[in-house]
């Protein structure tokens, strides 16, 4: 594992579902705890909000930002809401989308379709494809969470079109180079390692002015402390899309960022991937393009309760298996699902 002193003799064995929801750093835990202890004594809620600010420089670092260009949001569905009630698209133009991605990537462009905007659902390997001169912007996830495949991001940065990126699953864990994406979301509480509830939200700066605050609140103006009334200007930068945040997830956020951060995407990433080519190579599965690992076989949900019972958290997703592997697992953890997964079970897999 990459980070002993924060995981060593923890209850990291086998946790292979990391994109359900991330196993948080022993610092982490103690934040929690002291702001609970610091809210039961009265303590300074400042204190918190300078938790928050931490995290969105950390934030900002990890994926090679600058704190001015981050918001916080409180889900991904939320800013996916936000650029989509502000986006300039009407009759005869389209959104490109992956017709299987999760979810919350989907939702919030529906209402855009009684705007005479249609929504082209298409298979994940042809979003390049589908974009021509009318397209208004492509929304997907970049890793997705049912398989861990990976979008062409090159390809649609390609278009020169404007692209709204998931990166849930992808931020903390994967590598990612910002450049050409104009929206990028991640929630903390799966490979960022943080307590549910905060979430980040990247603006190119060229596109801050085309988005409309529509949640702005309190800390949407520049100078949110000075003053609390009166409706001043709002921020000039990303600040003004900004919710209040969740200040006991912020204060467990900051420590689990700090811990990203200074161990580095890269070599993160590198980490993870080689456990997942590990783990794929012993089945003679394909080589995986992220550290989500989907396997095939007869009953997934026979199969992740005998993986339970060995010992190894992890999910079935439409039919079959998903690992996800990070930075506290180890080697170890891929052979314990291996005993517990006999090749002769595998169909196939989809990474």
């Amino acid at each position: 594992m990459l980070a002993p002193s924060e995981y060593e003799g923890t209850e990291t064995r086998g946790y292979l579902d990391t994109a359900t929801y991330g196993l948080p750093p022993r610092s982490t835990l103690a934040a929690v705890d002291e702001a609970a202890r610091a809210w039961r004594e009265r303590g300074p809620w400042l204190r918190w909000e300078e938790d928050g600010e931490a995290c969105r420089s950390l934030f900002a670092r990890i994926i090679g930002a600058s704190p001015d260009q981050v918001a916080f949001v409180g889900a991904a569905s939320v800013a996916a809401g936000i650029v989509a009630a502000s986006l300039d698209a009407g009759p005869g133009d389209n959104i490109v989308l992956y017709e299987r991605d999760f979810d919350s990537v989907l939702f919030p462009w529906r209402p855009l379709a009684e705007r005479g905007v249609e929504l082209r659902h298409v298979p994940l390997e042809r979003l390049v494809d589908a974009v021509d001169d009318r397209t208004a912007l492509a929304a997907f996830s970049l890793v997705q969470s049912a398989d861990g495949r990976v979008a062409d991001l090159d390809g649609l940065k390609g278009t020169g079109i404007r692209l709204f990126v998931d990166g849930t699953q992808t931020v903390g864990g994967s590598a990612l180079d910002i450049d050409g994406i104009d929206y990028l979301v991640a929630h903390s509480y799966k490979w960022l390692l943080s307590p549910r509830g905060l979430a980040f939200l990247y603006v190119r700066p060229e596109r801050v002015d085309e988005l409309t605050p529509w949640l702005a609140g309190w800390k949407s103006r520049s100078d949110p402390f000075g003053d609390y009334y009166g409706a001043p200007e709002l921020a000039a930068d990303a600040h003004r899309l900004d919710v209040s945040i969740p200040w006991f997830s912020a204060a467990g956020a900051r420590p689990s960022l700090a811990l990203i951060a200074e161990l580095g995407a890269e070599v993160i990433a590198e980490h993870n991937l080689g456990l997942a080519r590990s783990f794929c190579a012993a089945f003679g599965l394909p080589e995986p393009a992220s550290p989500i690992v989907r396997v095939e076989v007869e009953d997934a949900d026979a199969a992740v309760e005998r993986l339970r019972r060995a010992g190894v958290s992890c999910s079935a997703r439409s039919g079959s298996i998903r690992f996800a592997f990070h930075l506290y697992n180890e080697p170890a953890d891929v052979d314990l699902a291996l005993e517990a997964l006999s090749p002769d079970q595998v169909f196939d897999a989809q990474s």
